[in-house]
């Protein structure tokens, strides 16, 4: 059971199980997850499940811990980082967070990271497990890009691409890349910073390129929206993946499974030292670790792989080699199997 979303229908069609879609939260009423359990009883009554996976928010949180208490259903919770930070903005939430996962039979988290905060948030820390995104590698992999998808984003094939693809918030730290910018320019002229997205943040970035210098203006690039089955083409384009995340408020990257996608494509990546990308940039053996908040140290790390073409080819290499060996999905789903293996042993 999930939420709608975009061509929704094509990709149910073609998987082996069944997927309900809902909405979970009101528009009406207030707080918005408290007729949640309404939404989801008429699909249970359906799908008759013997346990169910809570993820992607309060609602889905509140409506398993409702079905356990009224029919009995036991539930796992899961949790990705930002999801668990935004639940602890007032006392009400906190509590209701803690007595749900008192009842959980186990909790999934994206990172170490992850399940650190969810223990702070009441959970038992024997009853977490940790399960990290998987990656297809066989999709995400290393190829020749077409001029068709140098056409299609305007990508300049006699220049250096730095590359950034994500939904535009301002966690993400592309603001960061831009102010990096000049010192990148001023010994490799010939870079261009693209990046791919929509988002909040889009006019905040492009307003800061427009006071930029002439040099950094022509050398952004923003391509908008971009087709999943197009990713592995571009970071296959890029000679390095940026992401510099920081940690805003609630707001935190609880895992980044892009650096891992690129990485797969032999594109080595730089993220900020901020949530749980430690977990996903293997640093200075994949990619790079930066401090967030300094541009230099972001131009400086952006350099030292412009400046060895063998280093980043290197990075590039052992990281599509800790994707294939590490982050499979028959790999990381051990942790989930491990999960339902101690809640089966029990009933």
């Amino acid at each position: 059971m999930t939420q709608q979303a975009r061509a929704s229908e094509i990709f149910d069609k073609a998987q082996d199980y069944q997927i309900f879609r809902t909405r979970l939260e009101s528009f009406y009423f207030r707080p918005k997850w408290l007729l949640s359990p309404v939404s989801v009883l008429k699909i249970v009554r359906k799908a008759r499940p013997e346990l169910i996976q809570a993820s992607h928010g309060f609602a889905s949180y509140f409506s398993a811990w409702c079905l356990k208490k009224f029919f009995g259903i036991p539930y796992f919770v899961w949790a990705y980082g930002l999801d668990i930070l935004s639940m602890r903005k007032s006392a009400l939430m906190r509590f209701l967070v803690k007595m749900i996962y008192k009842d959980a039979e186990a909790g999934i988290a994206n990172s170490n990271f992850t399940k650190k905060e969810m223990v702070k948030a009441g959970i038992d820390r024997e009853k977490v497990f940790v399960v990290y995104p998987g990656v297809d590698s066989k999709k995400f992999s290393p190829r020749p890009v077409p001029k068709a998808i140098y056409k299609k984003y305007n990508l300049p094939a006699d220049r250096k691409i730095l590359l950034s693809v994500s939904r535009l918030v301002a966690r993400k730290g592309f603001d960061l890349v831009i102010q990096a910018l000049p010192q990148i320019l001023e010994k490799f002229p010939n870079a261009v910073y693209v990046l791919g997205g929509r988002g909040p943040d889009e006019a905040r970035l492009k307003s800061l390129v427009s006071r930029a210098s002439g040099k950094v203006q022509s050398a952004v690039r923003f391509i908008g929206f971009v087709d999943e089955q197009d990713l592995p083409d571009l970071y296959s384009s890029a000679e390095i993946f940026l992401m510099p995340s920081r940690q805003i408020n609630e707001d935190v990257e609880g895992f980044g499974m892009v650096f891992l996608e690129a990485n797969a494509c032999l594109c080595p990546v730089i993220g900020g030292k901020s949530g749980g990308i430690a977990e996903a940039i293997a640093d200075g053996e994949t990619g790079f670790l930066v401090n967030p908040k300094d541009p230099a140290d972001l131009a400086e790390k952006v350099n030292a792989l412009l400046s060895d073409p063998e280093l980043a080819k290197k990075m590039g290499e052992r990281g599509r080699q800790r994707v294939v060996n590490e982050f499979g999905w028959e790999k990381i789903t051990g942790g989930f199997r491990e999960a339902i293996g101690k809640y089966e042993s029990k009933i």
